[in-house]
């Protein structure tokens, strides 16, 4: 007769697969947005600044979520409840998809217009979709510590430092 206790249930951090293919998805949308608009003869959009700033504050909201999390979680060791553990994990992962396509999407928009900087609306994409991608490059960082904040720690039964070092 078995008389370990069953395996606890677990959820794995973002894989880079995932991260890889937000990025891709991401990137293509906003090259094909663009490249579908030129081809068509019709103007393309002014990317509006409002929506990096939007990014930007997310990105410093998810990261003191982050940091309290990890204090309360890591720092603490006290216990969330189920449903708020669950909707910050979830959050986590989201924000790190979502700032990775963004991230690649204004990256795309940036490299299209690369070439046609010799006016000034160009330039002035290129330089509001570099901003973009910091911002969203930003927001994903901030999902991937707030996932990983929200890992449950170790017990000391659990802890491989042998004994004599603990």
């Amino acid at each position: 007769m078995n008389d370990a206790p069953p395996p606890r249930p677990t959820v794995a951090a973002t894989s880079w697969q995932a991260v890889a293919a937000a990025a891709l998805l991401g990137g293509g949308c906003g090259w094909l947005l663009f490249a579908g608009l030129d081809a068509l003869g019709m103007p393309a959009p002014q990317l509006p600044i409002v929506v990096t700033f939007a990014i930007a504050l997310f990105a410093l909201l998810i990261g003191v979520q982050a940091v309290r999390t990890h204090r309360l979680v890591q720092v603490r060791r006290e216990e969330l409840p189920a449903r708020k553990a669950v909707a910050l994990l979830v959050l986590g992962k989201t924000c790190v998809l979502a700032g990775a396509g963004l991230a690649a999407g204004y990256a795309a928009v940036a490299a299209y217009f690369w070439s046609r900087q010799d006016a000034m609306l160009p330039r002035q994409r290129v330089l509001s979709s570099v901003v973009a991608v910091v911002v969203s490059v930003a927001l994903a960082v901030a999902g991937a510590f707030l996932e990983r904040a929200c890992r449950i720690p170790r017990t000391t039964d659990e802890d491989a430092t042998p004994p004599s070092e603990r």
